[in-house]
């Protein structure tokens, strides 16, 4: 990822570089990688899309316990909050040695008396 110097400041998208601000200053990038109607539709991403839908799945939990938590986080706001409880969350989810390869929950290890 380039840092962008100089005295334009240009967001938005310009042929293969999207250029933004951020808390580091204005950078580019470039666009690349898989298609998201590839991903959406081929054999090849069935377990992509899975593992989408997990840690979708566990995010939203994530949301839930900082939403619920939300008067004893008042100091602790940054920006970086809710990356780290959804780290968590997916570490629990890691713990979950029941599902096998079926969707996991955050409640199965949760209600799980060995954790």
């Amino acid at each position: 990822m380039a840092k962008l110097k100089g005295i334009i400041k240009l967001e938005g998208t310009l042929d293969n570089l999207t250029f933004y601000k951020a808390k580091e200053g204005y950078l580019v990038k470039t666009n690349g990688g898989v298609s998201k109607e590839r991903i959406k539709n081929d054999p090849a991403f069935e377990r992509t899309r899975e593992n989408g839908s997990e840690f979708g799945r566990f995010a939203s939990s994530g949301k839930l316990l900082r939403t619920s938590v939300t008067n004893l986080m008042i100091r602790a706001k940054d920006n970086r909050v809710s990356s780290r409880v959804t780290q968590k969350m997916t570490q629990i989810k890691n713990f979950d040695a029941t599902s096998g390869k079926r969707p996991k929950k955050c409640s199965n290890r949760i209600s799980n008396n060995r954790g």
